[in-house]
């Protein structure tokens, strides 16, 4: 069995690593200066869930992000839960392309168990970093 980490050839994470996310969305995720939360769903597995009794403050300084694939993706918007802007309710969509497994959950454990290999631009301090 081949282990992909991805995120080992290239110097920009997400570009050309087997787990590669499109530049504009990079360029969002660059520029989170808050908290960040990430979860991920390919192969149309879940469906996202919404935070509850979010505060204000929240709202201003944590960066909800969704990881999906292309199938996740066309379900959420045949079902019209994807608005033009990306977002359904307060998570932020990222698509994912050339996924290294065949399996969703292990193409979800790449994110879960390497956070720090996609936000390497940026100090990641365990309390300010949680994936679900």
């Amino acid at each position: 069995m081949n282990a992909h980490y991805g995120f080992v050839k290239w110097s920009k994470p997400g570009h050309k690593t087997r787990f590669d996310i499109d530049d504009a969305d990079l360029f969002e995720m660059e520029h989170c200066d808050g908290i960040v939360v990430a979860s991920a769903i390919f192969g149309n597995f879940d469906i996202i869930q919404q935070q509850k009794n979010i505060s204000e403050a929240a709202n201003e300084n944590v960066c909800f992000y969704m990881f999906m694939d292309e199938e996740t993706e066309t379900y959420m918007k045949n079902s019209s839960s994807l608005n033009e802007k990306k977002k359904v309710g307060i998570w932020r969509v990222f698509i994912v392309h050339n996924l290294p497994y065949k399996d969703a959950r292990r193409n979800g454990k790449v994110l879960k168990l390497h956070p720090h290999r996609i936000w390497r631009v940026v100090t990641v301090l365990p309390a300010a970093f949680f994936v679900f």
